[in-house]
């Protein structure tokens, strides 16, 4: 009789410990997430969808994002109201969805970006400089950009040549035995730049050979494609 009960006993136990545990479960699943429980991935989506901005250039509107345009955003970013800033900056139209922006400006010395809306790319050509001209090449695939800087007082040039397919510089070649260096560096003054054809381009500069104060100017070519 006695072990009867003990199994009794033993058996409404184990009943009791089932039931809480199912109570328990059915709670876990039907309890609503705490405010601190939202998902993570939503956090992410809610940081990044402040990152996006719209910008309006000549009257066409362009989407703007860190991930498309990293140095860009990045400067933009260090005020306090990126979007506005970014539509405050002069934008240059050099072909259809092309545009060559200056941000970072010191002392009339800025930073130079050619950015193109359609392929959604940029490329950081010039630093703390002025720009003096740009170019457009017959076939108007290359953009040749005239930059300045002043060294004691003297001016010197960079001439960046940019193939528009591809948003990259254009490594130049001279014509020629002369030995004038790439006009790529500013170590000597170039007075004016000219497509010859569809394959040359030439420069009209100072000497550097031939010391500060000579007034002597040189012709050469230089192969862009």
């Amino acid at each position: 009789m006695i072990k009867k009960n003990v199994w009794w006993i033993g058996l409404l136990l184990l009943l009791m410990v089932g039931c809480s545990s199912n109570a328990e479960a059915e709670d876990s699943l039907n309890r609503k997430p705490l405010e601190g429980d939202a998902p993570l991935i939503e956090e992410e989506k809610a940081e990044n969808s402040g990152d996006k901005m719209q910008l309006t250039v000549d009257g066409s509107s362009y989407p703007f994002t860190p991930k498309d345009y990293p140095i860009l955003s990045q400067y933009v970013h260090n005020f306090d109201q990126p979007a506005q800033k970014l539509q405050e900056l002069p934008f240059s139209n050099i072909a259809e969805n092309q545009y060559l922006v200056e941000f970072a400006c010191h002392e009339q010395r800025c930073s130079h970006l050619m950015i193109d809306f359609e392929q959604k790319h940029s490329f950081l050509m010039s630093d703390l400089s002025k720009l003096v001209s740009s170019h457009v090449s017959p076939d108007k695939r290359y953009v040749a950009f005239l930059f300045e800087r002043t060294y004691e007082e003297q001016a010197k040039h960079q001439l960046v040549v940019m193939d528009r397919d591809t948003l990259e510089p254009i490594e130049l070649e001279a014509v020629g035995d002369h030995l004038l260096p790439k006009p790529n560096q500013y170590q000597y003054t170039i007075h004016s730049v000219t497509f010859m054809d569809e394959e040359r381009l030439q420069i009209t500069s100072s000497d550097p050979m031939a010391g500060i104060d000579s007034e002597d100017s040189v012709q050469t070519h230089w192969i862009y494609k």
